[in-house]
């Protein structure tokens, strides 16, 4: 029965999984660590998470990378005399993967008018994809996320990392696996003490 379950069900898809989920624990810690810097330093900075929703066009509009995510280095991308430190900084898993996109803008009233681009490019991406979004003001060093079409502005390094944690994929390992099974199992059990009468 095991066998017959592991052929017909979604147990067999997580037995062979060939990649695991991409590790963004480093590239959270890289994130937090760099926009610290570049807060206090008010050096405008903007950096898009892809997660379900594919944003192959935008990526397309920018210089291609395939780096790991690194303080240091993204520090240096947005230092304003930089080559790519104009346009947004796209992160698929945990790779850099391109730099100096453009983002659409967004066209909500309800942003202030002190907000620039990078504020409306940030809400904008936000809108038309599940992505998550960080920018940091030029002007005052604020760190801001937008998501769903909202922005989160004022947020300290801990309340980054927080906004930042649902980038964290959620476990599908073997042991996952086997707590299923044994569930499967037990319910049978149950089911066929019921009919049993016992």
């Amino acid at each position: 029965r095991f066998l017959e379950q592991l052929g017909s069900s979604r147990l067999g898809d997580m037995f062979s999984r060939e990649e695991a989920p991409p590790d963004v624990e480093n590239a959270i810690t890289q994130t937090v660590q760099a926009y610290t810097s570049l807060s206090k330093d008010k050096v405008g900075a903007l950096m898009v998470f892809e997660r379900k929703v594919p944003l192959d066009d935008i990526i397309k509009t920018g210089t291609m990378l395939d780096s790991t995510v690194a303080a240091e280095l993204l520090k240096n991308l947005f230092w304003n005399k930089a080559p790519l430190h104009d346009g947004a900084v796209i992160i698929r898993g945990n790779r850099i993967v391109s730099a100096t996109c453009y983002l659409p803008l967004t066209d909500s009233m309800e942003l202030g008018k002190e907000l620039g681009t990078r504020h409306r490019a940030a809400v904008g991406i936000s809108e038309v994809s599940d992505s998550t979004t960080i920018v940091v003001s030029e002007e005052t060093g604020g760190v801001s996320v937008a998501k769903d079409g909202k922005l989160y502005r004022g947020l300290d390094r801990e309340e980054l990392r927080e906004r930042l944690s649902h980038l964290r994929p959620e476990p599908t390992g073997s042991m996952d696996v086997l707590k299923k099974w044994k569930g499967l199992l037990r319910n049978e059990r149950t089911e066929k003490f019921k009919k049993s009468g016992k």
